[in-house]
């Protein structure tokens, strides 16, 4: 394995740091979802980072958007922001890329990466969570479209979605089978609630949706019946790499925030950095960020060469998200009261980052999935 960073994803990296300094960071979109920083990203180019240049995208590798993933949560301070575009690219766009049948893509596709579309994927229900096999929203054949009835809950981008990439249950020759479909947000029976108000990442939206007696064409499975519960597993595994691949880049960003504070506050006439207790917790950062990048580029590394990497993606989205939740813990107690004002954005930072052990599976999911595949010697 050889994860030199080649000289042009260097360039990419600091282009979208670039970008995002000056495009991503307007205060007054940290609360609200921000349509222009939407069409800036999409004319930027990233939401086709990895699609090819015949639907609009740039045709880059998957280590090369990890790396941009990284860097996007660097450099742009807006984490539900963040969020909005990983959930768009990684669990709506990228299900239809890779499972999508050519007509699908060409409909789509160019659309989702021009921005003008919005996707988000509908898993969660409210008494399926962690159990996704509990679910009860239904597809029923019915000759060439299929009947959804049913509800999901706290989907992101769920006021904002326009493509809804929706898991139900479907009875196929008298199995009970998961499939995945792509729903239309203007199709007839489709219901989207309010913004749910949560404890952060208050820029990408959360909301309830349902379907009653929603009909759609058979055209709009994605790949078969068959397939469904294998995509399910294979959006989860993607989304545990990227989503929390911005993690990576925004722990370095606090970490570098902390070491700035430390060299410059004195406290008993000395710099803090003269001080273990504060010094040893940005050693910890730094331990945690290596860690956590090293995991990342083994997993892109996979997908570039079609591997299976959902053990990995269990393990990154575990240990990331706790050593993400402790930096920023550590580097409100590193600034002490300075950090639990709003002036300095860390006490943000850290509600945003609670919700990390909760999505893409909660950690005592992913802490499930290792040990039973540690237990069958994978």
């Amino acid at each position: 394995m050889d994860f030199t960073i080649l000289p042009e994803q260097d360039a990419l990296r600091e282009e979208i740091i670039r970008f995002a300094r000056t495009h991503l960071n307007h205060e007054e979109s940290f609360t609200v979802f921000s349509k222009e920083m939407w069409r800036s990203t999409a004319e930027f180019g990233l939401f086709g980072l990895c699609v090819p240049a015949e639907y609009g995208g740039l045709c880059e590798s998957y280590l090369t958007a990890a790396l941009t993933m990284e860097a996007l949560g660097y450099a742009c301070h807006n984490n539900g922001f963040i969020f909005a575009v990983t959930n768009h690219m990684w669990v709506g766009l990228n299900l239809i890329l890779l499972y999508g049948s050519a007509e699908q893509k060409a409909r789509y596709l160019p659309e989702m990466i021009e921005g003008k579309r919005i996707g988000a994927m509908a898993i969660s229900e409210a008494d399926a969570g962690s159990d996704a096999n509990a679910m009860l929203t239904t597809a029923v054949q019915d000759g060439e479209e299929y009947v959804i009835n049913g509800s999901k809950i706290f989907i992101s981008n769920g006021t904002n979605a326009d493509v809804l990439i929706v898991f139900a249950n479907c009875a196929d020759n008298g199995r009970k089978q998961v499939a995945a479909l792509i729903i239309d947000k203007e199709n007839d029976g489709v219901h989207v609630g309010a913004n749910i108000k949560k404890m952060g990442l208050d820029s990408c939206p959360m909301a309830e949706i349902s379907f009653t007696g929603c009909r759609i064409s058979k055209r709009n499975l994605l790949a078969t019946v068959e397939a469904g519960d294998s995509i399910m597993k294979s959006a989860l595994e993607w989304e545990r790499c990227y989503e929390f691949a911005s993690h990576v880049g925004t722990m370095q960003r606090i970490m570098e925030m902390c070491l700035k504070h430390v060299q410059e506050r004195k406290q008993f006439g000395k710099p803090l950095s003269e001080y273990q207790a504060i010094t040893h917790k940005i050693s910890d950062m730094k331990v945690s960020i290596e860690m956590a990048r090293r995991m990342m580029y083994d997993i892109a590394w996979r997908k570039d060469l079609k591997k299976n990497a959902y053990l990995e993606a269990s393990i990154f989205k575990l240990y990331t998200s706790e050593a993400y939740i402790k930096t920023c813990r550590d580097a409100m107690q590193i600034f002490g009261a300075y950090g639990y004002t709003k002036e300095y954005g860390l006490e943000r930072e850290m509600r945003d980052a609670l919700a990390c052990s909760i999505y893409s599976g909660t950690n005592e999911i992913q802490r499930n999935t290792i040990y039973t595949l540690a237990a069958l010697g994978l």
